[in-house]
């Protein structure tokens, strides 16, 4: 972070210095309030999650040309304050406000709040059992040895009604494929895939999990340029290749589009469907979307989803995760380049009747999807959700747009409480990362949850008690919480 001080002309000098720090706008966090002149805050010094009991150290950035004064506060902990800088020791609650009350130059006086998720502590000041036995554990490799719990993509999702939790996610320093299972006690954590004698491969960063109410998981990922599927029968694990020789796999899956043109999985019954992207970009070999259907052990069937313009040689791109509806529609945001007036397309594909297509707003970044319903579909982007009521003919689904953030990035994902009818997302404002919901009056709530240095982080959320559980990285490891 690099600083500026500048040094005014005056009498006193020690009155008259000023000093502006330069922070990138999508590094400091929103608050919520009607304070004028406030532009966000920024964690010094420290990262990743906020723990009871460690100092944290925030710096609030104001338009100095309106704000004359700013005085903190805090729900709970010890807390001291000097001039735009505040001091917090955290407190031993799930959760705390830091507020920060600011009068403007012309008398006027406003509130701005941030909301922060705080890993309490237990006995002998431990952190809560499942975050602490996570980041303790050993993680097994396939020659019984141990690797360093470090961070790639990750999935959480709840086993049914049960507070079973599975996590699937990924490592760096020796790309591998791990899942874990927390039963309400303890975590077990097994290899998936890895790097191994004439077996296993590289394993990319992105991972896609869905997990019955049996807890049988269902996940999709990517060997060494190939879509691979994996899910456990008793206590072995599966693994089958997903896309075929020709088409190839996309050659830009190791470029920034990755994140765009990552696959996906979801259950249809007992369906597995997976999407991917197939080709090189031109005439030769444009780009297309393909959803794989799984009709048995190791058997696929792969369908190749028309452009809008059928004879078109112009490319589609992957614009999302795959979602399944209540008529059994396979549905996918693309990005159609054969489209006209929009190529920006929610595409529905059947094997009875193939491809059809809404028009979506633009797209800016990845759209996490989930059906929360067998008519409504939630799409996220880095900057907002999409809320499509889909209709029977589909051409004629609607579609609402709800902004979330000015500044978010791709990482993020979104998941839908039962318990209280409305959507839970995550967001990634550069490395800070923020739980939002929605209050009662339907505005959002942001909660700071801490650092990220990862590709992507997931939330579920408990079917019947609403409670959300995210899992995201940094600093080398997986965090959840």
């Amino acid at each position: 972070m690099t600083r500026l001080s500048i040094v005014l002309p005056c009498l006193l000098w020690c009155a008259c210095a000023v000093e502006s720090a330069v922070v990138a706008p999508e590094s400091l966090m929103e608050g919520q309030g009607d304070a004028v002149g406030v532009k966000g805050l920024e964690r010094l010094e420290s990262s990743g999650a906020y723990l009871a009991g460690a100092t944290e150290r925030f710096r609030v950035h104001v338009d100095e040309a309106k704000v004359a004064r700013v005085t903190f506060s805090a729900s709970a902990g010890s807390l001291t304050a000097s001039g735009r800088t505040a001091e917090w020791k955290l407190p031993n609650l799930a959760s705390a406000e830091l507020t920060v009350t600011v009068t403007g130059r012309d008398g006027a006086e406003g509130t701005m709040r941030w909301q922060f998720a705080v890993t309490p502590l237990v006995e002998n000041n431990r952190p809560m059992t499942a975050q602490a036995a996570l980041l303790a554990m050993p993680m097994p490799v396939l020659d019984g040895g141990s690797l360093e719990i470090s961070g790639g993509g990750c999935e959480v999702r709840y086993e049914g009604s049960t507070n079973n939790i599975a996590i699937a996610f990924t490592t760096q320093t020796h790309p591998s494929l791990m899942y874990g299972r927390w039963n309400g006690t303890a975590w077990s954590l097994e290899v998936v895939d890895a790097m191994g004698f004439n077996t296993g491969g590289v394993i990319d960063p992105f991972v896609s999990m869905q997990v019955e109410a049996n807890g049988t998981p269902h996940i999709v990922y990517v060997r060494e340029g190939t879509v691979m599927y994996a899910t456990k029968s008793g206590a072995t694990w599966l693994r089958e290749r997903v896309d075929a020789t020709s088409p190839a796999l996309t050659s830009n899956f190791s470029s920034s589009t990755e994140a765009l043109t990552a696959p996906s999985l979801a259950l249809s019954g007992s369906t597995v469907g997976v999407v991917y992207q197939t080709g090189s970009s031109g005439s030769v070999s444009p780009y297309r979307v393909v959803i794989a259907l799984r009709t048995g052990a190791n058997t696929w069937t792969r369908n190749v989803v028309t452009a809008s313009v059928p004879t078109s040689s112009s490319d589609v791109y992957l614009y999302g995760e795959l979602a399944v509806d209540g008529s059994g529609r396979w549905l996918v945001p693309t990005y159609d380049y054969s489209a006209s007036p929009s190529p920006n397309q929610l595409v529905a594909w059947t094997s009875a009747a193939g491809r059809s297509a809404a028009v979506l707003p633009p797209l800016t970044a990845r759209g996490e999807s989930v059906i929360v319903g067998g008519n409504r579909l939630l799409i996220r982007t880095a900057a907002g959700l999409f809320d499509v009521a889909l209709a029977s003919t589909f051409s004629a689904s609607t579609v609402a747009t709800s902004s979330v953030e000015l500044n978010g990035t791709g990482v993020g994902a979104i998941a839908w409480s039962a318990a209280q009818s409305r959507p839970v997302l995550l967001h990634a404002h550069g490395s800070a990362l923020e739980l939002v919901t929605s209050n009662a009056a339907g505005f959002w709530a942001y909660t700071q949850l801490g650092s990220t240095a990862g590709v992507s982080a997931g939330v579920a959320v408990h079917p019947t008690t609403g409670e959300a559980t995210v899992c995201y990285q940094n600093a080398g490891r997986i965090m959840f919480q």
